[in-house]
């Protein structure tokens, strides 16, 4: 999103919606790897291990492991409890990107479970070094209620149905068409706004996004 045309995308209120959902734990240093390919594990080539001084005494962890094949395991050091009936939902930062790597996603049970996360990436080029610069949110985290989703309930309608709303997203689309046209690279912002094209609410105002407790 930073690489995007004056950082256009920022401009996207889905887009920066989805980027605060949640939590970010960042690299403390940079770790390169690479993959040979087959049935092997990526080795690490630099950043494995940190060392950590508490109360003047130092002690080295490692920071990412060698898993399983084309697979690392970055260490988080955390095991984190919930009350009964949520989970906690770990992926890769929305709209972060690392050139020749993808985050796995998993669910984790966290009212029962005991252990210390890691947040595995799988490499995907072979014979070639992958770096996870320092800094960068190498794993994001969501807690979540577990009824929630099978709760939901989904009800299909086929928008010629509705030929009112039909022309009203016609005229909106109009109007959006001749705005890229004339002002390039700016958002009509109904999204945020809750005004149609002709001024009228059609829906909440965005008041900002959310603010998260910092742990």
């Amino acid at each position: 999103m930073d690489d995007t045309y004056n950082k256009h995308a920022y401009k996207c209120l889905p887009l920066g919606a989805a980027n605060v959902q949640g939590w970010e734990m960042v690299l403390q240093q940079e770790v390169v790897v690479q993959w040979d390919g087959g049935n092997t594990v990526p080795r690490v080539l630099s950043g494995e291990m940190m060392t950590h001084t508490v109360d003047g005494q130092e002690y080295e962890r490692a920071v990412v492991t060698p898993s399983i094949i084309g697979i690392l395991s970055f260490s988080t050091g955390w095991s984190m409890g919930t009350p009964p009936g949520y989970s906690t939902w770990i992926s890769g930062s929305p709209n972060y990107f690392v050139d020749g790597a993808v985050p796995l996603t998993a669910s984790i049970p966290t009212h029962w479970w005991p252990d210390e996360w890691n947040m595995n990436w799988k490499i995907t080029v072979e014979n070639k070094p992958v770096t996870f610069p320092e800094g960068m949110p190498f794993m994001f985290f969501q807690v979540y209620e577990e009824s929630l989703l099978s709760e939901v309930e989904f009800e299909v309608e086929h928008l010629w149905d509705r030929p009112e709303l039909m022309e009203e997203r016609q005229e909106y689309g109009e109007v959006k068409f001749k705005n890229n046209q004339e002002n390039p690279w700016t958002w009509m912002g109904s999204i945020r706004t809750g005004l149609n094209e002709k001024g009228e609410q059609i829906g909440p105002k965005h008041d900002g996004h959310l603010k998260l407790d910092v742990p």
